[in-house]
């Protein structure tokens, strides 16, 4: 920046620089969406197009960010996890949050005539939110993402007897309202299957679960149509985008949901093309990859060989495999994920060498 007697008005910026050595959160959430997924009709109480289209543009922000190690989804927000070490705009808090509400922001309109097709844009700019909170250890990390995966289920089984009421059994909406008042989840699960014969437990992991978003490898000879193209380059358009909503058995069952019961899991897979950004605008840092993004292409290069025809059918095709971001529907509440899955998100990090000069 050049310098000139107008320069000290920089020093009324804040210092907002987020204290080193914990966990920064990201949630972004939508402004009006009451009003914005009346205006263009979504599904009641799940548009399986909207929730798609929202896991797309959080996987747009973690093949950007680098730093970011699992992302959780709901309705109309979406929570990110920066590692503990990430220096991401030396920590800025503006900075941070507005990138990836920007980010996520761009994507969602980028990307919505992918999936609702009978429009080549939203009828108004969509606004999300965001906001920056700091957890100090695992602890509090894990039951935050406990809370939103409860707050998902809490959510869902009240809006989905709410609109069974309402399209299905005839009521007003304050009626609706005026008859799950005082219930809880048990009262709404019988009354979904004596009423409506549907079993709770068996609708969509996406409704009842939300989305997370993992670093995972993919098989590089995955059919296309379960790719969902990220970023242009790294396929052109995204014209497999309309993903079913689910591969789960039917919602009608023989009995009330009691308990929740082992999910197929439900993959989309990603592109490979990742970035990273280091530092601010304004200190002109190189753009090089680290250790970690140098080893990854070696690995992309080494999996485009193709496989020889000797290689057993039966097992999986893993040799070829990129890496990605992965979306699951799965349970994150309690230590199996964090065990399992979920075991790099906390895992000890790695100390970065310094580089120093000869």
């Amino acid at each position: 920046m050049a310098n000139s007697k107008y320069e000290y008005v920089r020093e009324f910026e804040t210092d907002d620089k987020l204290l080193r050595n914990v966990y920064i959160l990201v949630r972004i959430d939508g402004k009006g969406f009451h009003k914005f997924s009346a205006a263009h009709e979504f599904t009641k109480p799940n548009d399986i197009r909207a929730l798609n289209l929202m896991n797309h543009a959080a996987r747009s922000v973690m093949h950007e960010l680098d730093d970011i190690l699992i992302a959780f989804g709901e309705s109309d927000e979406f929570s990110f996890l920066f590692r503990k070490s990430t220096d991401l705009y030396q920590r800025r808090e503006a900075k941070i949050v507005s990138t990836v509400v920007s980010l996520f922001t761009s994507a969602y309109v980028y990307y919505w005539s992918d999936y609702f097709q009978d429009s080549k844009r939203p009828l108004y700019p969509p606004v999300f939110d965001g906001r920056a909170v700091l957890y100090p250890s695992e602890v509090e990390v894990k039951d935050y993402f406990a809370w939103r995966q409860a707050d998902t289920h809490i959510n869902n089984l009240f809006n989905t007897s709410f609109w069974a009421l309402v399209e299905k059994g005839g009521l007003t909406p304050k009626a609706a309202e005026v008859r799950l008042s005082g219930t809880d989840s048990k009262d709404k699960n019988e009354m979904l299957f004596t009423e409506f014969n549907t079993n709770y437990s068996k609708l969509p992991a996406i409704f009842r679960k939300g989305s997370v978003l993992l670093r995972g490898s993919i098989p590089k000879d995955m059919a296309k149509d379960a790719i969902i193209p990220t970023l242009p380059e790294t396929l052109p358009g995204s014209t497999y985008a309309d993903a079913a909503p689910s591969t789960e058995p039917s919602a009608q069952s023989d009995g009330p949901a009691t308990a929740t019961e082992p999910e197929v899991t439900q993959r989309d897979s990603g592109g490979d093309n990742k970035r990273q950004y280091r530092g601010d605008d304004d200190d002109n840092d190189d753009d090089e990859l680290d250790s970690d993004g140098a080893e990854a292409k070696e690995d992309d290069n080494k999996g485009s060989r193709k496989l020889g025809d000797g290689v057993d059918e039966k097992r999986p095709a893993l040799k070829r495999i990129k890496k990605g971001v992965v979306i699951e529907h799965i349970d994150i509440i309690g230590e199996k994920f964090w065990t399992g899955a979920g075991a790099y998100i906390l895992a000890p990090e790695k100390k970065k060498k310094l580089k120093t000069k000869k």
